[in-house]
């Protein structure tokens, strides 16, 4: 067979890892299979609107009749037309797509006369792709040429550029002209846009195009891109500043950003910029790191991550960098944590500080990326897929409004979210559309099979006038309150809020501070509300007596009141919540549900009382009774830190240990001194607390909904000590799933504990851990509500 790979260049010509992909491609269909394979590659220059719809009419014209398959995988080289025309997916162009500044968005252009209703038949074109349309489409655009169009329409990037390669794209890709769809990543493969609905999308990860990788020494930190900002070099240039010792960090590469990144490395000696390099010599460089750093934002595959794993290197990503969290596996291969610099230097440190523990974790990435090879890719694009599995079930959608990022997990709030719909994905496809600050980068990302995130940043003047907001109130938190006032600020969220809402059964807003904009962008959709709490009265008790604060207690109750008796289903944490709020806001026409907080149990391990006692021995951890309290900072929460503050000193025989957010407004206090504030912490270092603590603390007086930590306590094997109020709402008796005990008789219960037989301690922990499994599990709680609301998706 005749294989034609289609390789669109840039004008200038740059010569990068597309063109790697397809030489390696190339070699391996030439030297290891029957085929013959050439590269067709044409100049494509995309510098004005003009250049690009030429670019994209001259493939549309090209005849490959000599070959028996073609393989594209970039615009617009997928505009050829060929029977047997197989997709590799490497990316669409991502300015128009994925990237695209809808804040420069201005769709007034589409309405302006000359362009008379072209506008609506490229809309109708969109949504459905018709290939005879092409060269219509061509015809009618150079009829516009002459037409004295001002410059705003033909801009590009803007709104006309855009929907006119959205319209040939589209067609082009069209299952009329495909016969199979593949993609480099599953973060390509998951992109929104990117392929036809409901078509059968097969990841075929490409190798490097050398195959000469291997482990040296363990000197240094490499890592190696363009230096332009969308890499983030900086992030990992402002990290540095905190690690220990002399581990250099070596960046290689060049690009528009290095004049900028050698003023913020300043003299430090440790950060060495050695440009370009030869493709030759980087093998080298990779085999005597340490770890490879690569946190890009959104990367399509990102090769430096399998090159770094090939050398037996871990790799060092952040949460939004797409490709590469694909491969790295969390304390296995590499770290993936948050895109800010404290946090790469957190990790930074401990891989300069834990060379054996960094050898390991390379061992392991080099196993993981072993089976990607030419011979899986070229064996995947040639295959012709049975018709049942070009088929594909139909789900229907959910978009989910939520005033803060969910992914990673770190609170309460962000655990229910995270785990309530990473459930019910298993039945329906569920987009959150997520309200980020001003250091995030927008991004979209799927965070569990069916579940995706659309964060959308806001805007540096939504900030500010949070921040005014803010003040007024003594610097309490208003970001959630502020929302619906404030969202204008940040077009792109109601923008992605809409384009999500489109295709969605229904909407819900989880919390009810969007409400306004979330019916504005899903009008006649059925609107549900999770009521996470019972807003009213948990922001009075945030707010106390402030008069300053009764403006905004207003705008939560109309907010709250309007989710409540329009939705058409309400569901809360607790019974006892929904019948708060018909106490509050009378009557509603809403189907509720109890939707109770859960645990995931399969992200938190169980430690039984005798590996405990092992690792409180290992750990030389004795003396003292440990106890831990784990909290965000949350009004509840402070709370209950300040009575633990009054208590410590009456319970000297225990070391207390406070983890999470709450602990910031505590870090100037002096403190007891049999009490510790660890801050905000990872997973990993939540997970040992909790195998070696002798008990934990629910110390909770006030609040709505139910205690997410109890279900995180009981799961991990920790005796519990909670008051009756902390234990609300959940199915569990004194003395045989936890301890119950006010705050000023906490003294009592410790020594209890100390006091109770291993073997009865054991009982109570089994008992807590069965009751957590049979009744609290978000796998158990999903199920049921799906069976709950079956029938109104």
């Amino acid at each position: 067979m005749k294989i034609a790979l289609i390789t669109p260049h840039p004008v200038p010509l740059a010569l990068g890892g597309a063109e790697n992909l397809w030489w390696g491609l190339q070699q391996h269909f030439e030297e290891h299979t029957e085929h013959r394979c050439d590269i067709v590659s044409v100049m494509s220059p995309e510098s004005s609107f003009w250049d690009l719809v030429s670019s994209y009419e001259t493939f549309s014209k090209l005849d490959l009749s000599a070959y028996d398959c073609v393989i594209s995988g970039k615009y617009p080289g997928w505009m050829v037309k060929h029977p047997n025309h197989v997709c590799y997916m490497l990316h669409r162009l991502r300015g128009l797509y994925d990237t695209y500044p809808m804040s420069q968005h201005h769709p007034a252009v589409l309405k302006h006369p000359k362009l008379g209703n072209l506008a609506d038949w490229l809309e109708e074109g969109i949504a459905n792709p018709d290939p005879n349309q092409i060269p219509e489409l061509f015809d009618r655009l150079r009829a516009l040429r002459n037409a004295d169009l001002p410059p705003d329409v033909l801009a590009f990037p803007g709104a006309f550029s855009r929907a006119v390669i959205h319209f040939l794209d589209n067609a082009a890709l069209s299952p009329m002209r495909m016969q199979r769809y593949t993609a480099i990543s599953g973060t390509v493969a998951r992109r929104k846009s990117y392929f036809p609905p409901d078509m059968p999308v097969d990841v075929l990860y490409p190798p490097p195009h050398r195959d000469n990788y291997s482990c040296g020494k363990s000197s240094y930190f490499f890592t190696s891109s363009r230096l332009d900002r969308p890499k983030r070099i900086d992030l990992l240039i402002e990290a540095m500043r905190s690690v220990k010792g002399d581990i250099p960090l070596l960046i290689a590469g060049t690009g528009p950003d290095e004049a900028r990144l050698k003023a913020i490395a300043g003299d430090d000696p440790r950060i060495r910029f050695l440009g370009y390099v030869p493709d030759d010599d980087m093998p080298g460089l990779y085999a005597d790191a340490r770890a490879v750093p690569f946190i890009p934002v959104d990367e399509d595959y990102g090769l430096i991550t399998i090159e770094a794993m090939k050398s037996g290197k871990p790799v060092l990503t952040v949460v939004d960098s797409g490709g590469p969290c694909e491969f790295v596996q969390h304390g296995k291969t590499g770290f993936i944590c948050q895109p800010q610099p404290a946090a790469l230097a957190e990790w930074l440190n401990r891989l300069a500080t834990n060379e054996d523990e960094a050898i390991a974790m390379g061992r392991a990435a080099e196993a993981k990326v072993s089976t990607i090879n030419w011979a899986t890719v070229a064996k995947g694009l040639l295959e012709i897929a049975a018709p049942q599995a070009r088929t594909r079930v139909i789900r229907p959608k959910i978009t989910v409004a939520t005033t803060f990022k969910v992914y990673p997990p770190m609170n309460g709030g962000q655990s229910r979210v995270f785990h309530l719909y990473r459930n019910l994905a298993k039945t329906f496809d569920v987009d959150l559309v997520t309200l980020g600050s001003t250091t995030d980068v927008r991004h979209e990302a799927e965070i569990a099979p069916g579940l995706m995130e659309i964060t959308i940043p806001r805007t540096d003047a939504h900030a500010e006038a949070e921040y005014e907001v803010s003040k007024r109130v003594d610097h309490k938190p208003v970001s959630d309150i502020t929302a619906n006032a404030l969202l204008g600020l940040t077009p792109d969220y109601t923008e992605a809020l809409k384009l999500s809402a489109m295709t969605s059964r229904i909407v819900i807003a989880c919390h009810p501070f969007m409400v306004d904009w979330l019916k504005r962008a899903a009008p006649g959709k059925p609107f549900w509300y999770e009521a996470q709490d019972v807003e009213r009265t948990l922001k009075a008790a945030v707010f106390g007596d402030l008069p300053e604060a009764a403006s905004l207690l207003r705008e939560v109750e109309m907010a709250e009141r309007e989710c409540w008796i329009t939705a058409e289903r309400v569901f809360a944490c607790a019974n006892r919540d929904l019948e708060a709020l018909e106490q509050i806001y009378g009557p509603t026409r809403a189907r509720l549900s109890e939707v109770p907080n859960g645990v995931s149990l399969e992200n938190v391990p169980y430690t039984s009382l005798e590996e405990r006692r092992r690792l409180q021995a290992v750990g030389g951890i004795g003396g003292q009774q440990l106890a831990i309290f784990m909290g965000s900072w949350h009004g509840p929460n402070l709370e209950a830190v300040e009575d633990l503050i009054v208590e410590a000193p009456r319970c000297p025989d225990t070391r207390f240990i406070i983890l999470g957010s709450v602990c910031m407004p505590f870090k100037d206090r002096k403190l007891p001194a049999n009490m510790e504030m660890m801050g905000a912490v990872d997973m990993e270092t939540r997970d040992l607390m909790l195998s070696i603590a002798d008990v934990a603390l629910n110390p909770m007086r006030s609040g709505t909904g139910t205690n997410l930590k109890m279900l995180d306590y009981m799961a991990a094997g920790v005796p519990v000590i909670s008051t009756e109020f902390g234990a609300r709402g959940l199915n569990i008796t004194d003395r045989e799933h936890y301890f119950r005990s006010s705050t000023s008789d906490l003294h009592t219960a410790l020594a209890t504990i100390r006091e109770t037989s291993e073997a009865d301690l054991e009982r109570l922990i089994l008992a807590a851990r069965a009751r957590v499994e049979d009744e609290y599990s978000w796998a158990v709680i999903a199920d049921r509500f799906l069976e709950e609301i079956r029938g109104d998706i």
